[in-house]
């Protein structure tokens, strides 16, 4: 039994690494609605509902986001050319909602942070997973797509940290 409800969500973006923290959501919204190019079988897997939405054709993917419901909590994990996307997003916010926005290493620069989150609502919290790395012996690796869902989730019972950072940013970082 969930001992509490994220009342209801908006994942963008949660197939592949992040499905684990859309299943975890999924089981404890109210109702959950997966976001992505193709979200039907991601859906199905995590037992949401489903709505597509396609970045790249700006005037289709507006549309997209404006026949979404309201929620209660958006997590979004959006490319760099997709991050105009941000704020209409997050407009779909219920007042006092909170967005919990995942990026890559690069956004611990709070200047990169800030560029790739411009605009933010006064009346909504926003969260920040930075993806960082694993130092191991012999040099280092990315993280797991467990790695990565673990820490969206610790964010998600972690409503008053501002910034959760998945693995660690010192060191070299692994070569792709």
């Amino acid at each position: 039994m969930v001992g509490f409800s994220l009342g209801r969500a908006l994942i963008v973006g949660g197939t592949g690494m992040l499905e684990q923290a859309s299943h975890y959501i999924a089981a404890r919204a109210r109702q959950a609605t997966l976001v992505s190019r193709s979200p039907a079988e991601a859906a199905n897997r995590i037992g949401a509902g489903h709505a597509a939405l396609d970045w790249t054709n700006r005037d289709a993917a507006l549309a997209a986001v404006e026949s979404l419901p309201e929620a209660d909590l958006l997590l979004s994990w959006l490319h760099d050319d997709g991050t105009w996307l941000a704020r209409p997003l997050e407009d779909r916010l219920a007042p006092g909602g909170r967005s919990i926005r995942v990026h890559g290493s690069n956004s611990r620069d709070p200047a990169v942070r800030s560029k790739r989150d411009p605009d933010p609502r006064d009346d909504v919290r926003r969260q920040t997973v930075i993806l960082g790395w694993v130092n191991e012996p012999g040099g280092a690796r990315w993280l797991t797509h467990e790695e990565i869902s673990a820490a969206v989730i610790r964010a998600i019972e972690s409503p008053g940290d501002e910034v959760v950072v998945a693995g660690g940013l010192e060191g070299d970082q692994p070569t792709r």
